[in-house]
């Protein structure tokens, strides 16, 4: 794994795998933007299509204030709304921003972008003030040749990549760094839930000592780290106890007997394990 910047852990050969399948499959430009500061300083994995559409290139030599200001301003929007953003850029195309987050703070965005709809030259030209160019005759031919895509194809491919984001997201392909303990202590309680954990594990786990977890957990999650993993393990046997017996349960989510299970279950629950089943 590579470390980029100072806070995210990036599978860099990985996402590029993925933006070059992408990028060949339907032959448009896609890219992992990733960057988890406000500012608009963005760095990039693009797929192996990731040079600019002639049409924008030459758009770009005499506009690219305004191809700045509308990545930008549809980022922001795209933040706000925190889903997936298809629009047609300040000069007619068709691009899709995703932004992917871990918990609530934003760690980058998946792209693709440089489209054309089936909508005429004449029509993005009037509606995109595209005569502001001084090589009108040169976008014309080359916003042409470019490939139409449907808007019906245009919404499937949002869809996929919003699954591919869960991809990502699911596979650890990007993660925040252990600057954020309070991200890895959640992480490691929700995949060691049905062992034996403790304090004491959980500060190896994030190179901390216990009594960094002892003050801080509570000031961060509202409870005692003993707390939240009760709590949490609890939660997970309400879930498992719609198809398992109390016994596989309670040693699915790491209690020691069906006794302890069943003691602390109705302390959280207020029944039983056999009479919340029933």
């Amino acid at each position: 794994m590579i470390e980029v910047e100072e806070k995210l852990r990036i599978e860099i050969v990985e996402i590029k795998k993925i933006m070059d399948l992408l990028s060949g499959l339907f032959s448009i430009r896609t890219a992992f933007f990733y960057s988890i500061t406000d500012e608009y300083s963005i760095k990039e994995i693009a797929g192996n299509m990731g040079d600019y559409q002639p049409f924008c290139s030459i758009i770009q030599k005499e506009l690219k204030k305004k191809c700045i200001a509308c990545d930008r301003d549809h980022f922001k929007k795209a933040e706000q709304g925190k889903s997936p953003l298809l629009y047609q850029c300040y000069n007619g195309l068709y691009e899709m921003i995703l932004p992917l987050y871990i918990e609530d703070h934003i760690i980058g965005y998946l792209h693709f972008g440089q489209v054309r709809s089936d909508d005429s030259f004449e029509k993005i030209f009037n509606m995109y003030s595209l005569s502001e160019h001084s090589k009108v005759d040169l976008l014309k031919k080359e916003y042409k040749k470019m490939q139409v895509f449907p808007k019906e194809k245009l919404l499937m491919i949002s869809d996929l990549f919003t699954r591919i984001s869960e991809i990502i997201l699911k596979n650890h392909l990007v993660e925040i760094q252990k600057a954020r303990p309070e991200y890895y202590l959640k992480k490691y309680i929700s995949e060691n839930y049905s062992k034996e954990i403790s304090i004491k594990s959980a500060a190896g786990y994030i190179g901390k000592s216990s009594s960094y977890i002892t003050h801080q957990f509570k000031k961060h999650f509202k409870c005692t780290f003993h707390q939240y993993l009760l709590q949490f393990r609890i939660d997970k046997a309400r879930e498992f106890l719609k198809s398992m017996t109390i016994e596989e349960t309670a040693d699915a989510c790491g209690f020691k007997n069906r006794y302890h299970f069943s003691k602390v279950f109705k302390k959280f629950v207020g029944l039983t394990p056999k009479q919340y089943k029933k």
